[in-house]
């Protein structure tokens, strides 16, 4: 008689539990059969076939089992390639919001340059403004000052001194500091005031004055006293004030 429980346990060492329990079922059925019709050669026989479809159902179920684990492996990439685009995906609307923060950004300074220009533009016309009422003013004190330094200092006889327009280019230039003198020493002698007001000298506007006195020779009589007013002149621009014969009058009444 078939021991199927034999089987069975024989089976279920390579085998799942229930794949080996029917196995040993299908193997009694056919033996209880067998015995009535086959010879015990012809049943070795077919329990070898039987052994062998054992061992392929093994063999599938490993592929099976193989297969499985691909296919567990497969879906663990994929689902690290999905998490890789949601990380791509949020990096990519975090790079977006940041553009938007700095196009904003950029138009906030833009808006901060323009009233910046204009804030500038408006103290350029102030501090121009206080140049025209400053320049103004010196060349105001400069005909009180220099009046009373002359007279005292070189014993002239001083005439108006003035803010004068002349024609002594191709083109009307004024003349901050214009006047007549007569020293009682030579009384037919004219001499001619020419000056420039400069609250601080610089060589750039002694350069402009020098070329001025020049026209000024051209075109006057008589001896040209240059002399330039000033609050204050660096020890350079005074040599070369010095150097080109012109006298320096100080703010405070000093004769250079």
């Amino acid at each position: 008689m078939l021991d199927t429980f034999q089987i069975y346990t024989e089976l279920k060492e390579s085998l799942e539990a229930q794949t080996a329990e029917k196995i040993a079922i299908i193997m009694g059925r056919m033996y209880e059969e067998l015995c009535q019709n086959t010879t015990e050669a012809e049943f070795a026989e077919l329990k070898a076939v039987v052994s062998d479809l054992a061992k392929a159902q093994q063999a599938t179920e490993q592929q099976v089992s193989g297969l499985a684990k691909a296919q567990q492996a497969t879906e663990q990439q994929v689902s690290g390639l999905a998490k890789a685009q949601q990380a791509t995906e949020q990096q990519v609307k975090e790079l977006v919001q940041a553009q938007q923060a700095t196009e904003q950004q950029v138009k906030e300074l833009a808006k901060a340059q323009e009233k910046t220009e204009r804030t500038v533009k408006q103290l350029a016309k102030q501090v121009g403004g206080l140049s025209e009422h400053f320049g103004g003013d010196i060349e105001d004190i400069s005909y009180i000052v220099l009046h009373d330094v002359l007279e005292r200092e070189l014993g002239w006889q001083m005439g108006v001194l003035e803010r004068v327009w002349h024609n002594w280019g191709k083109e009307p230039e004024e003349v901050n500091i214009f006047g007549q003198a007569t020293d009682p020493k030579e009384p037919d002698k004219t001499i001619w005031i020419v000056g420039e007001a400069k609250h601080n000298v610089s060589k750039k506007e002694v350069n402009k004055f020098i070329k001025q006195l020049k026209r000024a020779r051209q075109n006057l009589n008589g001896e040209i006293f240059p002399v330039f007013f000033c609050y204050r002149a660096h020890p350079e621009v005074q040599k070369m004030i010095l150097d080109a014969e012109i006298r320096l009058v100080f703010s405070y009444g000093k004769l250079v």
